[in-house]
């Protein structure tokens, strides 16, 4: 082995195995053979064996003793070592064999010595005389003999100390002690190498007389005592040449090699230097070697570092054009130290010099460069575009003729593209050079002149005609984007000529319009009076065009000028190049309700609506966003408003939005901080949201985004209020039937905050309540960033993204996260569980999971098949594998769905992106590696709003397929619409329908001429070509009484088509004017009398209708889970069994229907929605979301469904502040309890006489199952009260939050663990503060001391407790069972 590296020899015959195993322990032992750490024994050839030691001394040890007796099972074995396999001995050191002779008169006794002692005591007189003097002190004499190696010992029994020795073993003790001490003494030190033997006798200092050295054939032997022997060898090992190998990094080595070189020549000049392949090789002097090893070493510490920030470009381009190694051999030399660059994150300069590193810096930022020049106008696209690159490449091809000097790259930009220009500066600045010269000179440009007559468009051609302008390489094209305009293109010099001479010539045409009663004018002179029209444009030189946007109330027909007095009718004006975006015109019948998550500040709408306090922008944080967003722009608008008006609470303050912020507007509520429901605040808040929608519709403007004002840290108010202030000013704006041109209100929730979910939820419930009022529709649709999100993965698999909670899934299959330890902790493992049942957790606590099991337990009391437990380990790769097992495993037990949770996204504490990512990944994978023939729905349920964002970004990214799920728009004719929701009505509710005396309705026609009398004159003939065209008729009160809302929309529809013209009779007589076109004056006609038959069937039809409506409802479930109220007409028609032609809900969507199935089907592929009929009483309207009761049925509890969007609704507002597991939610159907609440609720609102002036809220109370029959059966009991406490007076108790009643003290648990709690509809009217003896709410005022509060709370600004004194003002609407 390498690691053994000193062998010694020896001859034996025939060893077996264990034989060399004895031998080689021998060698180890010291005491036994002087060795130490030894290999095995190997055979040499023939009768020769090797054996290997660690280290030199051990074999030097071993050498000393030239015999080893070794104890073989064959018997005793003398072994004689050797450096050699050769069978003469080398010399070793100093070594003695003994052997005794006795005889009568004295004693002998041999030692065997090395034959270099005893040379050594032949030419050491001193110490010869040394050994024969401790002999003869014991009567010894001593004879050496050199041919048998040996040295003779005799004594004289007689002549012994004391006059006998005693014995001979004690005289061979003391001559052994001698002996002893002599080998003890001397060191014979056998040299071998020949540099050593070479310098040892080429210097005779090292020779003494104390020291003698016999030469041999091969090698020396130095003889001597010990230490001056191991001195001599030593000094002898410093002076041998030492060769030293030292690591190197080549590129710092040629930083150093010239510095290092000079100083190993001046001070070391006897030490070799070699350069090999990543080392250096020193031999020489062993000390003149360290120390060069140590400059060199110190020299490369020295070396300085410069990282030199660079563009990528610049890093690339040094890269790619061998820059590097240029100014390596550049700066070798100019610099004074070589410099070496390498490029890494950074360009890296390295050198013994600080200096030399500045300058190369200095020369490396002045030689390269990076331009980036924009590509403006034509040059931007082809064809300019391509004759910009063929320039550019083929200066760019003769400047790289002999190296790479410079590159080129066009980089594509949102709004114009770039030409990127790399490379050495000369070269860079050179190519700059032709791109300015061809963008100045060659490029063609485009100018837009503004034609403020969007009709001269399509004759534009005829203008140019007229005014006699030719075109030369100017091209003249009329556009209407951006706006109505002419685009000038050509090369630059002659457009700008071009434009001011079509300025010039179109200034001097006169302008003029005449307006005539009713569009049918302008459809005439298109269709059989469009040859009259030409002839009138011929024969007096004009050009006559129809025109829209010009407004006149005009009843008569009269030409009216706008021909301005100075010498130009109309001026065009050069118009510079602007972004531009147009709104569409379609104005839809309902406003649309979005939730938005994320920023204020960030919204795409027409206005945001920001609070602030006394007048101040950056009073509130929504005011310090738009300040850090818009800068100063926003600052000076905001301060310039403010200083130039009043402002009271409650007041909008409007400022025009600057371009950094996506909005047009910005309304600015003057509010007030928090001071109780009944203080000023709330009104202030209300006056204020309402302002601000009603200023969106008096100005047109189409959207409008609101935050929830007020629960922050400067207004203060209680979430819930300010929610409630919000949702109700915009459900009054709903109810006012006046949207105009609003046609989406967002509501913006902050995602970020610890009560978004809270928010999120509360904004939504109320909002969905508030879609419907009535059986009809006050908003056209509710939509939310949170809304479910469907894709189509591989297999045909739907993979759904759903903001929930996964204990609510009826899938086949339910994931459940844990980590197989804490099953108590709160979260989604504890609910899962305690739904599951002890069963469950029982086995899932038994349970042997490793590394990325799933483990598959039964369903037990949870509404699926079967629950995987996962854990995912905080490893995004872990949860990605898990993914795909999941899938397989639901294809290996035949399972068609499976709800997946975020894995290790809550308490797990991973980054909801990679959780999404790692998630979504598997899922591909697993969906598109292998078909799949049993799953075919997975749904991602996402309990927080960031988890849902995350993964919802995600997904649009990587599936092209996915879908946010929305409340389907529908596409159908309104005037159809109207007729199937809408009862038949009298005319008289509104004549307006027609399109009476409106500027819509009038033709305008303009004239472009080249003089004021050929306009004139065109305008008197156009004028008396149609009038002889038109007829008008006259209708009377009486006829119009009978025509119903649907047959004016129908006359509406004929009026807009034949282009008549309506007027109302100004006197009050009733009489209606049709003039127009003959033909559509006569089909008005006709039509009245037709309508007026079927007024009486409809009038039937209208009673069945209103009578059917008080007996029956009927309901759908509407996209947000809420029960929704048909329109009398499909309520109609569903009890009659009439749905041929399928329904029309309050929405307008048109929906077929499937009875036996109680289902309907949308317009959307797939889009169904269950119905309901709910059958009243005579004096009682069963509540929509009530299920139907049978007749004499009173009380009716039932077990709502957990995927049912109500039982969603009730156990998140419970979950916001009680972790503990729902296990059950019942709704309480009481007949007579709910008729009497509704009754108190009525005489409340009326005593109150303001709007919610019942209070109604949903409040908590904790219960136990004794109790509980009695209160769903007979209601709250105040004279029960103070069983638990009575500290704000003797009444029945309801708390805001549920964790309030869920104490123990309240709830009390049965033996199970389960404990129950109502959620109660309660009417809280007008509060005050409650004090424990009071036993009904005090008066209002002294001075009406029967008018008492309606109930009283814990603290008046944001209550947590509410008590009422009469049974009736709560109702106990649903009972939640928990553990």
């Amino acid at each position: 082995m390498d690691e053994y590296q000193h062998p010694l020899f020896f001859e034996a015959k025939d060893l077996t195995d264990r034989d060399e195993e004895k031998i080689r322990r021998h060698f180890q032992k010291r005491r036994d053979s002087g060795g130490g750490d030894c290999g095995r024994i190997e055979k040499a050839g023939g009768n020769t064996y090797k054996i290997c030691f660690k280290e030199k001394e051990d074999q030097e040890r071993v050498l000393q003793r030239k015999f080893h007796s070794i104890s073989l099972p064959c018997g005793e074995l003398r072994l004689t070592v050797s450096r050699t396999n050769s069978p003469l001995d080398q010399p070793s050191t100093s070594q003695s064999q003994t052997f005794t002779k006795a005889n009568t008169k004295g004693l002998e006794k041999i030692f065997q010595l090395d034959i270099f002692l005893l040379y050594f005591l032949r030419d050491n007189l001193k110490a010869h005389k040394v050994l024969q003097k401790q002999l003869s002190s014991i009567g010894c004499t001593v004879e050496l003999d050199f041919d048998k190696e040996e040295a003779v010992v005799r004594g004289d029994i007689e002549k012994g100390p004391g006059g006998a020795f005693g014995a001979a073993e004690k005289w061979e003790i003391q001559v052994d002690r001698v002996f002893i001490g002599l080998t003890e003494t001397y060191l014979c030190y056998h040299m071998v190498e020949p540099k050593q033997i070479k310098i040892l006798l080429q210097n005779p200092s090292l020779v003494t007389d104390d020291i003698k050295v016999y030469q041999e054939s091969g090698y020396a032997v130095v003889v001597g005592e010990v230490e001056a022997v191991k001195e001599r060898i030593a000094i002898l090992e410093k002076s041998l040449p030492t060769r030293k190998e030292l690591p190197i990094v080549k590129k710092k080595f040629k930083l150093v090699e010239e510095e290092f070189s000079r100083e190993m020549r001046t001070h070391y000049p006897d030490v070799k230097i070699v350069l090999g392949s990543g080392v250096i090789i020193l031999e020489g002097p062993d000390k003149e070697v360290q120390s060069g090893a140590t400059k060199l070493d110190e020299l490369i510490k020295n070396v300085k570092e410069k990282r030199v920030k660079l563009c990528p470009a610049l890093m690339t381009f040094i890269t790619s054009s061998g820059a590097i190694s240029k100014y390596q051999a550049r700066f070798q030399q100019s610099l004074r130290n070589p410099v070496s660059l390498e490029v890494v994150s950074d360009l890296v300069l390295s050198s013994l010099s600080s200096d030399a590193l500045d300058e190369a810096e200095a020369a490396v930022q002045r030689d390269l460069t990076v331009a980036n020049v924009p590509l403006q106008g034509a040059a931007a696209v082809p064809p300019d575009l391509d004759r910009v690159k063929e320039i550019l490449i083929k200066a760019k091809n003769k400047a790289n003729s002999q190296e790479l000097r410079v590159d080129v790259s066009f980089i594509p930009g949102t709004a114009t593209i770039k030409v990127q220009l790399v490379g050495y500066s000369e070269n860079v600045n050179k190519l700059k050079e032709v791109l300015h010269d061809y963008q100045m000179n060659q490029v063609g440009t485009q100018e837009v002149l503004n034609l403020p007559h969007p009709e001269l468009l399509d004759c534009f051609d005829k203008i140019l005609g007229l005014i006699g302008m030719k075109q030369t390489k100017v091209t003249l094209k009329a556009s209407h984007w951006p706006y109505p305009c002419v685009l000038v293109s050509g090369p630059r010099c002659l457009v700008q000529e071009t434009q001011q001479a079509l300025i010039s010539a179109l200034a001097s045409l006169t302008t003029d319009t005449l307006v005539l009663d009713g569009p049918g004018a302008q459809r005439y002179f298109q269709a059989e009076g469009k040859v009259g029209k030409e002839l009138v444009e011929t024969s007096c030189q004009v050009i006559v065009r129809e025109q829209q946007g010009v407004h006149s109330s005009n009843a008569k027909i009269k030409p009216r000028s706008i021909t301005c007095p100075s010498t130009s009718s109309f001026t065009v004006q050069p118009m510079p190049r602007l972004r531009s975006s147009t709104a569409g015109s379609i104005v839809v019948n309902k406003t649309s309700l979005k939730i938005s998550l994320g920023s204020l500040v960030d919204e795409q709408v027409h206005v945001l609506v920001v609070p602030m306090l006394n007048r101040q922008l950056t009073s509130t944080n929504i005011g310090k966003c738009l300040l850090n967003k818009a800068g100063n722009a926003i600052k000076s608008k905001f301060e310039f408003m403010a200083a130039n008006c009043t402002l009271v609470p409650g007041d909008v303050l409007q400022v025009d939005a600057p371009p950094s912020l996506g909005c047009s507007k910005l309304f600015f509520i003057e509010c007030l901080p928090w001071d109780g429901v009944r203080g000023q605040s709330v009104q202030v808040l209300g006056n204020g949201l309402k302002k601000c929608l009603d200023l969106c519709v008096q100005l047109g403007l189409c959207s409008v985004a609101f935050p929830v004002i007020g629960p922050g840290f400067v207004l203060k108010y209680p979430l819930r209020e300010a929610i409630q202030v919000l949702t109700e000013n915009i459900r009054q704006f709903g109810l006012s039937a006046c949207s105009g041109s609003l046609s989406t209100i967002h509501i913006v929730i902050k995602p970020d905050y610890p009560d978004s979910e809270e928010c999120y939820h509360d904004v939504n419930r109320h909002l969905s309540s508030n879609m419907n009022q009535g059986g009809q529709a006050i908003f056209r649709s509710l939509t939310s960033d949170l809304d479910d999100i469907t894709m189509t993965v591989g297999s045909g698999v739907k993979l759904q993204l759903v903001f929930g909670d996964i204990t609510n899934e009826v899938t086949d299959a339910v994931v459940n996260s844990t980590d197989y330890v804490n099953f108590q902790n709160d979260g989604v493992c504890k609910d899962i569980l305690t739904l599951a049942g002890p069963e469950v957790e029982a086995e899932l606590r038994a349970a042997k999971a490793n590394r990325g099991d799933i483990f598959v337990s039964q369903a037990g009391l949870f509404t699926c098949e079967a629950i995987f437990h996962v854990c995912g380990e905080k490893d995004a790769v872990i949860i990605q594998q898990l993914v795909c097992r999941i899938v397989e495993y639901c294809e290996s037990y035949e399972l068609k769905s499976v709800a997946i949770p975020a894995i290790c996204a809550g308490a797990g504490g991973l980054d909801p992106g990679i959780v999404a990512s790692a998630i979504l990944q598997g899922i591909k994978a697993a969906t598109s590696s292998t078909p799949l023939y049993c799953l075919t729905d997975i749904r991602l349920v996402l309990i927080k709003i960031n988890v849902f964002l995350a993964f919802k970004d995600e997904a649009m990214q990587m599936f092209s397929t996915a879908v946010i799920n929305k409340v389907p728009v529908p596409q159908l004719p309104h005037v159809v619409l109207q007729q199937q929701q809408q009862p038949p009505s009298s005319v008289s509710a509104d004549l307006s329908i027609l399109p009476i005396s409106s500027a819509s309705q009038q033709s305008v026609f303009l004239f472009l001429g080249l003089s004021r009398k050929d306009v004139d004159d065109a305008m008197t003939k156009l004028k008396d070509l149609y009038q002889a065209q038109c007829s008008t008729q006259t209708f009377k009160k009486e006829e119009l009484e009978g025509l119903t809302q649907d047959d004016m929309q129908i006359l509406m529809q004929l009026v807009e088509t034949q282009g008549l013209y309506v007027q109302k009779d100004q006197s009050g007589q009733g009489t209606l004017t049709v003039s127009g076109l003959k033909d559509g004056v006569n089909q008005v006609m006709q039509r009245i009398n037709t309508c007026l038959h079927g007024s009486l069937r409809r009038e039937v039809r209208v009673r069945e209708e209103d009578d059917l409506y008080n007996r029956v409802s009927w309901c759908i479930l509407g996209h947000s889970g809420n029960w929704e109220r048909l329109p009398k007409t499909a309520n109609h028609n569903l009890e009659n069994n009439d749905v041929a032609g399928g329904i029309v809900d309050a929405q307008n969507i048109q929906w077929s229907v499937n009875l036996q199935r109680m289902e309907a089907t949308g317009p959307l592929l797939g889009h169904t929605a269950k119905l309901k009929r709910l059958e009243n009483l005579s004096d009682f309207t069963l509540p929509l979301y009530w299920d139907n009761m049978a007749a004499g049925e009173t009380l009716k509890v039932v077990a709502l469904q957990q995927a049912s969007a109500e039982y969603r609704t009730v156990k998140e507002a419970f979950k916001r502040t009680v972790p503990k597991t729902v296990l059950k939610i019942e709704r309480v159907q009481n007949v007579h309890l709910r008729r009497a609440y509704e009754g108190q609720k009525k005489h409340l609102s009326d005593k109150n006489n303001q709007p919610g002036g019942a209070g109604e809220k949903l409040l908590y109370h904790g219960t136990t199952h004794d109790n509980s029959n009695s209160i769903m059966k007979n209601g709250f009991n105040r004279r029960f009260s103070g069983q638990n406490a009575t500290a704000y007076g003797h009444g029945t108790y309801f708390a805001v939050n549920a964790n309030y009643s869920a104490q123990p003290m309240y709830s009390k648990p049965a033996a199970d663990g389960s404990a129950l709690m109502f959620v109660a509809l309660v009417l809280t009217g007008i509060y005050t503060l409650g004090q424990s003896n009071m036993r009904v709410p005090p008066p209002r005022s002294d001075q009406q001391p029967h008018d008492r509060f309606d109930s009283v709370v814990d603290k008046i600004d944001n209550p947590n407790m509410y008590v009422v004194f009469h049974d009736n003002q709560a109702y106990p609407d649903y009972l939640i069972t928990f553990k």
